[in-house]
């Protein structure tokens, strides 16, 4: 066997191929062709077929590029002999995708002088191809829309409405609409154009469909063809509000237009992009009254037209525009935006201000200041954002009406500086300022009222610190007036002022009276005060409080023993942040509102079980399951009904198992089939030592990252036996009585429940206590809504790995990946794999298959899980990604804590293999804690042949675990679960078996 690192070998190809790559990144053309030309010159003769062939491909998409930078025929004529040659020597059962490519570099040659038979000879081997190519080929699908793309071409050319006609009948019968290539765009400008002209919504709607399935297809386009995707979908959508009013469509548009500025670089490209942005900005802001959106569309159309920087010394322009920036990152938290404002008047205030406008742009900027110091911490923007506010106090002119606002403000910074440096003088600064906001108010204004209500948090936060309780009393004194003031107004800062005043006073009178019932007093009327004020929050209609107000509520009636109307109180609360998860826009209190949202979901379900209602239980822990779930498949929970997790559970012919924690203890209902119910408390399974042991669990894995060899995989497996003996000893061990007579388990554990190894924790050398139940996790425990994609005839399985980087080796991968493709016969593993394809193609790609085991590092961050990335090439970034339908595949993520969920905002199990579930899989199978190296091929080796053998997941990972735990540390089996859509495991269907 010849040396593969040796020059002209299979490494050295793959080596050249891949710095080539680098340089195409790079932006170098030139170099990258240089270096697959010589490549293909120095390759050997024993090289495979395919890697000459992949080589020949990359060089010809590289000459295509250049061609269209540079406008050179021998580029394009050479890259169309290229394809020529790997169209003749690819085997005839994979040649569909590169006749394609062929067919458009034949089409493209066709335009240039003299050559017009290109198109005729493009037009045949489509033709010919598609005759023989199976009906179920992946590539079909891309080879009809370039075949379209050509009878367009010579509809143009020849001006022949047959060729139209069978351009549409191409598309419309044959091309499934979520796949095609950048060819749609041509097509897609033509249909729209048609359907503008002759008034054809039938023609509009197919242009629409065709733009949305080239920006679906993923493929690897230049920026400029995923710019023109963008702003034809955007414009399409813009005339089809303009013909039906209907603002979905508009809302639509605007995201399109958004996408399309994003996608667009300098010069034409650009200028097309932002005038599309600001025709739709600019209706949108005139159906809605919406400043920000007007502005915006104003500065895009002036970019557009390629403004001078002349009008950037308008200061009052520019302050205004600031000012919107700065508004809108408050409201949708885009950073851009802020150090756009920040930039901005940065640069106004270094050129020099007319002396009226200083004294705004400073109190302006200051704010600004404050909203990047939040952001970002830096102490400087704080100290510099004080001093700029009291130049701006220093420069008002004292019967102004500005100076209330530029007090408050120099409040708010110390206050805000106060509570991070915990420094008094700050915080009795910020009260003396809100004083004189409030003597500078004339009465009665809303305005006063905001004040009053900032000075009593501030002086609310002195209590808090020093204790006092004619502080706290001169905080409700305040507050009381506030409220008078807000009832006084003629209208409500923000449609809530009066809300949230109403809510801070019953949060400061529940202080008050839970103080004086530490010294022995009783003041019940304060206590009932509180409460009719939570009741008239919760009656305004503002979720971002309902939540606060509900939780606060059903806090006293909990102590009061009242659990029917404890159970009422978090009801409204869940029903609040229900309706936060629809809301358009993200309100910062959304995020913050939110936050615990699983907590008050399991102490509703506690308090309905304690009042005798289980079926309630259910409900509410089902509706607390997920908010950001919810909202991105469109469930809202007052759609959650116990009737929908019973169908779940008839479908899935499984009982299910909801689980909750809170400060009083767990809570469990057992849904069954046939409607029936039980239920048990956990009193062990209490919220706070949940979050110490799952702390604890963490920082030994932490600290074993710090060690070597034995030392290091002991502090492992005592932290995974520890973590696995306290789930079964406070959480499973007395579920068992519970699940006498089930033979098929879904549980749906809430908040920090799903990080413990309840599905596999149990007694060592006995395996698993649930083991015999084949359970699995549930992303939701009622029927999504979506139904499960149809199977093809044939499966496709995807083996990839990712053996890390030097400094994070992953030495089992490979090996893991070879044991796994073996179970399947055809498949070849792809290790270290670099494609020229985007991380979302290669989701894409993977959300396709039947089954995808992928194997690799995931970078998971706890407190944002939806910023987890795996570490494959290129890297996959799995975010909050909504399938736009059901899919049914299986992913096997062999990437530690790719299972791991998040335990603070957002309050909800949401992880890697939850990002896959919303992104189109069926079924994840994923571990909560780091893969063991040395073991995860073998364990995944077991696991496979149990699914060819015909096991569905559950089933085939519980009988492996329960092997594996006889002999085995539940560090290397308990970490895994299998994760999945009541629809998909409803399906009993067998997920991928070898034949």
């Amino acid at each position: 066997m010849p040396d593969q690192g040796a020059t002209g070998g299979e490494s050295w190809a793959r080596e050249r191929d891949e710095v080539a790559e680098a340089w195409v990144r790079a932006g170098d053309l030139d170099r990258a062709i240089t270096i697959r030309r010589e490549a293909l010159v120095g390759l050997d003769d024993d090289v495979p077929k395919w890697m000459r062939l992949d080589l020949s491909t990359n060089l010809g998409i590289d000459l295509m590029d250049r061609y269209r930078r540079d406008g050179d025929l021998a580029d394009l004529r050479e890259a169309c002999a290229i394809g020529e040659r790997v169209w003749r020597e690819s085997p005839p059962g994979a040649r569909l995708e590169v006749t394609a490519n062929l067919a458009g570099r034949l089409s493209v040659r066709s335009l240039a002088p003299g050559e017009p038979d290109q198109t005729e000879q493009a037009r045949e081997i489509l033709e010919q191809e598609l005759a023989v190519a199976a009906t179920d080929d992946p590539e079909r699908r891309v080879a009809m829309s370039a075949l379209a793309g050509i009878h367009l071409q010579l509809w143009r050319r020849d001006g022949d409405r047959n060729r139209l006609a069978t351009a549409l009948r191409t598309l419309t019968e044959n091309l499934d609409p979520g796949a095609a290539g950048p060819e749609v765009v041509n097509i897609a400008g033509l249909l729209a154009t048609a359907a503008e002209e002759s008034f054809d919504q039938d023609l509009l709607g197919r242009a629409e469909t065709l733009t949305r399935a080239g920006i679906a297809a993923g493929h690897p386009a230049t920026a400029s063809v995923r710019m023109t995707l963008h702003r034809l979908l955007a414009s399409v959508l813009h005339t089809r509000y303009e013909w039906t009013g209907d603002q979905a469509f508009l809302t639509q548009a605007t995201k399109a237009a958004e996408a399309a500025v994003r996608e667009a670089s300098t010069g034409p490209d650009r200028a097309q992009a932002l005038s599309v942005r600001s025709t739709v900005r600019s209706t949108a802001a005139r159906l809605r009254n919406d400043r920000a959106r007007f502005t915006a569309a104003i500065q895009d159309a002036r970019e557009a037209l390629d403004t001078t920087a002349d009008h950037w010394r308008d200061g009052e322009y520019a302050t205004n525009l600031a000012s919107l920036l700065a508004e809108r990152y408050g409201l949708f938290g885009d950073s851009t935006d802020l150090d756009d404002a920040i930039a901005l008047l940065d640069r106004l205030l270094d050129t020099g201000l007319d002396p009226d406008m200083a004294p705004t742009v400073a109190n302006n900027q200051a704010n600004n200041l404050l909203g990047r110091y939040e952001r970002d911490a830096v102490p400087e923007d704080l100290d510099h954002a004080i001093d700029l506010a009291k130049q701006a106090v220093a420069l008002t002119a004292p019967d102004s009406s500005d100076l209330a606002a530029r007090h408050d403000t120099v409040g708010r910074l110390h206050a805000a500086r106060a509570h991070h440096r915990h420094d008094p003088e700050d915080l009795d600064t910020a009260i003396r300022h809100a004083g004189l906001a409030v003597a500078a108010t004339p009465d009665p204004s809303p305005d006063r009222a905001l004040y009053l209500n900032n000075w009593a948090n501030w002086e609310s936060e002195r209590w808090e610190r020093d204790g006092g309780e004619d502080v706290l009393s001169r905080a409700i004194d305040l507050l009381e007036r506030a409220l008078a003031a807000a009832g006084q107004a003629e209208y409500d800062i923000e449609g809530s002022m009066a809300a949230t005043i109403a809510f801070n006073l019953g949060a400061r009178l529940q202080d008050q009276f839970d103080l004086l019932r530490s010294r022995g007093e009783t003041e019940m009327a304060k206590l009932q005060r509180a409460a009719d004020l939570f009741d008239e929050v919760l009656g305004a209609g503002y979720p971002h409080l309902a939540v606060l107000a509900g939780r606060r509520l059903g806090g006293i009636t909990w102590l009061a023993g009242m659990w029917p109307e404890a159970q009422q109180s978090f009801a409204a609360a869940l029903e609040a942040a229900g309706e936060l998860t629809g809301m358009r826009p993200l309100h910062v209190d959304k995020e913050r509102a939110r936050a615990g949202v699983q907590g008050i979901g399991a102490m509703a379900a506690l308090a309905a079980v304690r009042a005798d209602d289980p079926a309630a239980a259910a409900v509410h822990l089902e509706q607390a399951s997920a908010t950001l779930i919810a909202e991105a498949i469109g469930i809202r929970a007052e759609t959650v009904t116990f009737d929908s997790i019973v169908s779940a559970a008839a479908r899935m012919n499984r009982h299910v198992l909801l689980l909750g924690s809170t400060p009083a203890g767990g809570v469990a209902v057992l849904v069954a089939p046939d409607g029936a119910l039980d239920h048990q408390e956990l009193p062990s399974a209490e919220e706070s030592a949940l979050a110490a042991e799952a702390t604890l669990f963490r920082q030994e894995l932490g600290r074993a990252e710090t060690e070597d060899g034995a030392d290091a995989a002991g502090i492992r497996l005592a932290a995974a036996d520890r973590l696995t003996a306290w789930t079964m000893e406070s959480l499973v061990a007395p579920l068992v009585p519970l699940l006498a007579g089930v033979s098929r388990l879904a549980v749906l554990p809430l908040g920090r429940l799903a990080w413990l190894p309840i599905t596999t924790c149990g007694v060592p050398g006995e395996g698993p206590l649930l083991g015999d139940y084949d359970p699995l996790l549930l992303i939701r425990a009622s029927v999504s809504g979506h139904a499960p994609a149809s199977r093809g005839a044939a499966s496709r399985v995807v083996v990839l790995a990712d053996t890390g980087t030097v400094d994070r080796p992953i030495p089992g991968a490979a090996r893991e990946a070879t044991e796994v493709a073996r179970r399947y016969p055809g498949v070849i593993p792809r290790v270290d794999e670099e494609t020229a394809l985007g991380g979302d193609a290669v989701l894409d790609d993977l959300l396709d298959a039947e089954l995808a085991h992928v194997a690799c590092h995931c970078d998971v961050d706890v407190e944002s899980p939806q910023e987890t990335v795996l570490r494959v090439r290129p890297p996959i970034r799995v975010g909050l990604r909504p399938a736009a339908g059901r899919r049914h595949g299986h992913i096997v993520l062999s990437a530690c804590d790719a299972a791991l969920t998040g335990a603070a905002l957002p309050d909800e199990a949401f992880s890697a293999a939850t990002a896959f579930l919303l992104a189109g899989a069926g079924v994840v199978t994923a571990p909560l804690w780091p893969v063991n190296d040395i073991t995860a091929p073998r364990l995944m080796g077991d696991y496979h042949a149990r699914l060819t053998e015909g096991s569905a997941p559950a089933t085939a990972l519980a009988a492996v675990q329960r092997r594996w735990a006889r002999k085995r540390p539940a560090y290397v089996h308990g970490p895994w679960v299998v994760t999945a859509w009541p629809d998909a495991a409803a399906d009993q269907a067998v997920i991928c078996r070898a034949e």
